[in-house]
């Protein structure tokens, strides 16, 4: 009896109206769908998805797309926001990627993302600051004012302490003009040591090496033409998937074609050449309206290329990461890339050329990368890795200098702390203004406190480098929080350091998700609500 009026009750309840909780929770659904899934506000409106919803529970009243963009949107967006703010209000140290993106409605828009570690969290936060309109040109001092105006709004224009970019003059200069620190986009470096080592852009300068460049030029043009007839061709690319299955492979593989502006595409387009070599070879010689094959020797010129820009692409992909921290990967990982390319043995002119080639622009594009005059974070990052510490440098005096001026950050910190605590009312004032020997002693106990300060410094220092390496799985986060009153204050310079991204690829993912908002369903948008749905789908 007792369990019929439980199943009663329930179905009263079921069929009564829902709560005021539901309907929020069914409303935050449909806006995290619109915004993860990038479907168009109307959807609200399309019948299939109302018969849906009315399917999984008649009593909810799905709201119009004026109700959604109004109402619902607005103040979901605002519990976001909030709840962004209070992360953002509980961190000392922000780090920012940015990028300039122009949409298929040639609009041009900023994005900004933010990276930082919450308060007694051992986990890297990522989340997107906005995605604006830009209305103007794009000179330095209107980027700089675009940027400073959404710090500004979050309250944390004296929390960056870096903004990571690419190698674009207008947004460098931005940067330098709001007096933070620039980092180049390690990405963006090593997509141009790739593309003038094999020539793939138009002011890569040939020189001397003419003929190694025309040739490298005629093979990558070659396989683009192979692989686009195959793309054309439904006959050529049927026949190409069942000599596959008569060579009994046991996956099927489709050519894959290269963007030009993208190194990494020239890559995935070689290596699948190679698995392909012995089915697309026997197709060819069948089809009589193919392109030239590639002869032996160019085969073997690819087959020696692919291994030696594999590690580039691998390299990339580690430091592109959002969860962890990839800053103080950048000087170990160049270093492994450089030791991985001399340990490789082309048996070809034509590979050795391009292996020299990829060192050499190595060497020109992150020659001062360890050095303090330059672009300090990298080495200091690297330093208070303790996986690496010193013995990830190159060159010795590299890590020495880094060490020095993390001394030097650690005295100032110290000495700092030291004055706020001994600055103390005495209610004596007034009897010891006349003092005249109050200049001799303050000074002599500045210089006391200065040089307490860096003894102290020096010994800190020390004691963390003399602390075992940990290993390569290690969570840098975690040991510096376990380390936290042990090593204080270097524990928080480490942790403002390492959350820096080695990349701008945060920002840039953004817009990858920005092309599909601004598709040819939404192209409706206006740039609040391109802002707002990019922001929702980073952040929710």
């Amino acid at each position: 009896m007792l369990g019929m009026i439980l199943l009663l009750n329930a179905h009263c309840f079921r069929f009564g109206a829902p709560s005021e909780l539901q309907i929020k929770h069914f409303h935050e659904a449909i806006v995290k769908m619109i915004a993860e899934d990038l479907q168009p506000l109307s959807i609200v409106e399309n019948s299939g998805f109302q018969n849906m919803i009315k399917l999984l529970d008649s009593r909810y009243q799905i709201p119009s797309k004026r109700s959604l963009s109004r109402t619902i949107i607005p103040q979901i967006y605002e519990n976001v926001k909030n709840q962004v703010q209070s992360l953002l209000n509980k961190t000392n140290y922000v780090a920012i990627t940015t990028d300039v993106w122009t949409s298929m409605n040639t609009d041009s828009f900023i994005t900004m993302t933010a990276h930082f570690f919450p308060k007694d969290q051992t986990q890297l936060k990522t989340i997107v600051l906005c995605t604006k309109k830009l209305e103007s040109n794009h000179t330095g001092a209107y980027l700089a004012e675009m940027m400073t105006s959404e710090f500004n709004i979050w309250d944390i224009y004296p929390k960056v302490i870096a903004i990571v970019t690419d190698g674009g003059a207008n947004i460098k200069s931005a940067v330098r003009l709001m007096g933070i620190q620039h980092i180049p986009c390690i990405a963006h470096k090593l997509n141009l040591v790739v593309q003038h080592a094999l020539y793939l852009t138009d002011d890569a300068e040939a020189g001397d090496n003419a003929y190694y460049a025309e040739q490298l030029k005629n093979i990558l043009k070659k396989c683009r033409g192979i692989v686009g007839y195959f793309k054309r061709s439904e006959v050529g690319n049927r026949f190409l998937m069942e000599k596959q299955k008569q060579l009994g492979h046991g996956q099927i593989l489709k050519l894959k074609q290269d963007v030009r502006t993208r190194w990494n595409s020239s890559l995935f387009m070689m290596e699948r050449l190679v698995k392909l070599k012995e089915p697309l070879t026997i197709v060819m010689i069948s089809l009589n309206d193919a392109p030239t094959n590639l002869n032996y020797e160019e085969w073997n010129y690819i087959e020696d290329i692919v291994p030696l820009l594999k590690p580039f692409d691998s390299l990339t992909t580690e430091l592109s990461a959002e969860q962890y921290p990839t800053i103080s990967k950048v000087i170990p990982l160049i270093r492994g890339l450089q030791t991985s390319l001399n340990g490789k043995n082309p048996k070809t002119c034509l590979g050795q050329f391009v292996k020299q080639n990829l060192l050499s622009n190595i060497s020109r594009r992150f020659e001062s990368i360890e050095k303090q005059t330059v672009v300090l974070y990298f080495s200091r990052a690297t330093l208070l890795d303790p996986r690496c510490k010193k013995v990830a440098f190159g060159v010795e005096s590299n890590a020495t200098e880094a060490e020095n001026s993390i001394i030097s950050e650690i005295t100032s910190l110290m000495h700092n702390t030291a004055e706020t605590e001994s600055e103390m009312p005495t209610g004596h004032d007034k009897d010891n203004s006349d003092n005249l020997w109050n200049f001799l002693i303050n000074r002599v106990s500045s210089v006391q406190s200065t040089s307490t300060s860096n003894s102290s410094a020096i010994v800190l220092m020390k004691q963390y480098m003399n602390m075992p390496y940990q290993h390569l799985n290690c969570n840098i986060v975690e040991y510096w929080r376990d380390h936290k009153s042990l090593l204080h204050p270097l524990s928080e310079i480490a942790l403002k350091y390492i959350m820096i991204p080695a990349t701008s690829v945060p920002s840039e993912r953004i817009f990858s998700k920005t092309g599909q908002i601004m598709s040819a369903r939404r192209n409706r948008l206006l740039p609040d609500n391109l802002d707002t749905l990019v922001f929702l789908n980073k952040n929710m």
